[in-house]
């Protein structure tokens, strides 16, 4: 939910995977930046068409919502 509240707060803004590990779960996570991968699919299926339309990959770089 902290990953869809930051994009959603700031439509049109791109956020790194890296970006997003801080912000949200801080400078001690010790797993992976693509964890953020995972959690953005999961995010796009329980929202269904909404998510697949506006939750948007901006590849090399991040995420964003549109």
């Amino acid at each position: 939910f902290d990953i869809l509240r930051k994009l959603v707060g700031h439509p049109g803004r791109v956020y790194s995977r890296e970006r997003l590990v801080k912000e949200i779960w801080g400078d001690e996570f010790e797993g992976e930046p693509r964890t953020v991968d995972s959690h953005i699919a999961r995010i796009r299926t329980k929202l269904g068409d909404w998510g697949n339309k506006h939750l948007i990959t901006v590849y090399g770089t991040g995420y964003k919502v549109d």
